[in-house]
């Protein structure tokens, strides 16, 4: 793996927020991914996350964070509507919408 990510690390990113591998930050920007992918709609009015992501990242590296994500989710449904490259299996973390306490571990 590149960048220091070894075998058992990229089969338990979803896991972030309990094994202790990544920094507050890393965390930060993977329930980002998560949230904007589950309800980008929520994001505008969490003033809680707000607070924690301006204290971790710069207006300028949250609007790469956001852009970032937006293209991989847009490429990523790009080519399941393509039936192109599915040969890696998605794990999927809880549904924001069926567990209420999801993002409540800040």
């Amino acid at each position: 793996m590149q960048q220091g990510l070894d075998e058992d690390l990229y089969h338990r990113v979803q896991e972030y927020d309990e094994i202790g591998a990544f920094s507050e930050a890393e965390k930060l920007a993977a329930e980002t991914a998560e949230r904007f992918c589950h309800d980008h709609e929520a994001l505008t009015t969490d003033e809680a996350y707000w607070a924690k992501m301006k204290a971790h990242f710069t207006d300028q590296q949250i609007l790469e964070l956001l852009t970032l994500i937006g293209f991989c989710v847009g490429i990523g449904r790009t080519l399941a509507i393509l039936d192109i490259a599915n040969d890696c299996p998605i794990n999927r973390t809880a549904d924001p919408a069926e567990d209420p306490t999801f993002y409540a571990h800040g």
